[in-house]
């Protein structure tokens, strides 16, 4: 930061640096493509000072080509403080740039299933390269930067296709989340107790499923969260305990920012960890009100999407301050695809480089999966009141969080009021219809074969034995016996003044 700092514009430094991220298209003119590094040493007066700074690298050229991620380089380049994003520091104009450690094996070989894939895909129609790797490891095909790039999507369509998922509100799709890791695990167990394995052998499996499908995929604060969850109710499993997903969770946010405190301004970690705990306190009680109304299926996806979206709105809307109505619908559209689509997108990841036929079928298979989910979005994004404008800031996310809490208590407010509303009418009506039921058969009379006057026998149905609105307010079965009880009254008087 201080070399930043007090660096001019023309000065350039001599940087060692570790490439944390595949290269992507730039996100600023000028540069071709970015990737985020970190600085491990700055040369300065012939010594070397050691560094642990977090940049995003511009770079340009053949240089994006050359660069590939767990790649340790050098490079004479300018450092300045960042106009915009996460990370703190630019680095651009590099010039004299060598790698000085190649990635690690593990790394190399991930790299080189994603240059395939994306040559894979590059086969696929338009909405399939774009979004087939965004659904599958995290990267639109619009972003993806390397040498398995042999056509770019058109970027017109790319802006308008990204533009309606956000509007429509699923857009978390294309990010690599907690859905990636409990397909891989289920994956991971089903084929343990397919060939036998014993429990902690199964967990083990588990676990190095974990470890490989985040080495796969775009790194993210998701991801991170996702991985070290998933490990530790893996853990859990190879221990012989039961899962605890809020537990797991509030472990692994104490170690995440514990050991990387920056975390705690990250939109994309809160965003994950937030849906997470939603759906995990709020979708079991919101299933079974929705089981007595809607199929099991529907009622599933509903109460999951509005778990997850009523933890998250107020993050959402320090990120963009707007609503989108259609989240619910487009989420329910799009929930049967969404597995299918993902499985058949790693196979073509896995296979790429080994068998691209097979691969190509895989991520055309996919394809059909998102050309669905494109639709959906096109279809719910396409009316104009589709997004609902909030205002910005912490005051906005406040006003969400109250606005959520009121309409949580108003179905408690309302059948309050309505039973003790009920309760004060049925005490009134029975109240008086007691009184006017006692005066009327104290004046009636009738005459016995001896010329005796007698009253008249309690009118059969004026028992409140049988048909009562005691119980709960505005029932049918006391509100019809009340008024059969007046109106057989009412014709036992006509008819004994007329005797």
């Amino acid at each position: 930061m201080r070399v930043a700092q007090q660096a001019s514009a023309s000065r350039l430094s001599t940087l060692d640096m570790r490439v944390d991220t595949p290269m992507t298209a730039s996100s600023r003119r000028g540069a071709d493509c970015q990737a985020d590094v970190t600085i491990i040493g700055v040369h300065e007066a012939a010594r070397v000072t050691p560094s642990h700074a977090s940049a995003r690298l511009f770079a340009n050229g053949d240089t994006c080509i050359s660069l590939d991620h767990g790649m340790q380089i050098r490079t004479q380049a300018s450092a300045s403080p960042a106009a915009f994003g996460s990370r703190p520091l630019w680095v651009d104009d590099l010039t004299h740039t060598g790698i000085t450690r190649a990635p690690q094996p593990a790394r190399s070989l991930a790299n080189r299933m994603r240059h395939s894939f994306a040559a894979v895909t590059a086969g696929l129609s338009d909405q399939g390269r774009i979004l087939v790797p965004g659904l599958t490891c995290g990267l639109l095909g619009q972003d993806y930067i390397g040498p398995g790039a042999l056509e770019q999507p058109d970027t017109t369509y790319a802006a308008r296709v990204e533009q309606e998922f956000r509007t429509s509100g699923i857009m978390h799709l294309m990010a690599v989340s907690g859905g990636h890791f409990i397909l891989v695990a289920q994956l991971a167990q089903w084929l343990g107790a397919a060939i036998r394995l014993p429990r902690p052998v199964a967990a083990i499996g588990v676990i190095a499923a974990y470890q490989g499908l985040a080495i796969l995929v775009y790194p993210s604060d998701s991801v991170l969260r996702a991985q070290i969850m998933g490990t530790f109710s893996a853990i859990g499993m190879l221990l012989g305990r039961p899962p605890q997903t809020a537990s797991a969770l509030a472990w692994t946010t104490i170690l995440v920012l514990t050991l990387a405190p920056g975390k705690s301004a990250s939109y994309g970690y809160a965003l994950s960890s937030a849906a997470v705990l939603g759906i995990t306190l709020c979708t079991p009680p919101l299933q079974r009100r929705l089981d007595r109304r809607l199929p099991h299926a529907a009622s599933q996806a509903v109460a999951t999407t509005l778990s997850a979206q009523i933890f998250t709105l107020p993050i959402q809307i320090l990120m963009e301050p707007q609503i989108p109505l259609m989240s619910v619908l487009a989420n329910l559209m799009v929930a049967p695809f969404v597995s299918w689509a993902t499985i058949t997108g790693l196979i073509a990841l896995i296979l790429a480089p080994f068998v691209p036929a097979l691969a190509f079928a895989a991520a055309w298979l996919a394809s059909c999966g998102t050309a669905i989910m494109a639709w959906t979005a096109h279809v719910c994004a396409a009316p104009t009141w589709t997004a609902l404008a909030w205002p910005s800031g912490i005051p906005g996310a406040l006003l969400a969080l109250a606005v959520q809490a009121v309409i949580a208590l108003l179905p408690g407010i309302i059948r309050s009021g309505a039973h003790a509303i009920g309760d004060r009418a049925i005490r009134y009506g029975l109240g008086r219809t007691s009184r006017e039921q006692h005066e009327r058969e104290a004046r009636r009379t009738f005459v016995t074969a001896g010329g005796e006057r007698r009253p008249h026998p309690p009118i059969a149905g004026n028992s409140r034995a049988g048909c009562t609105p005691a119980g709960r307010p505005w029932r049918a079965c006391g509100k019809i016996g009340v008024w059969l009880a007046e109106t057989r009254g009412m014709i036992d008087d006509q008819w004994h003044r007329h005797d």
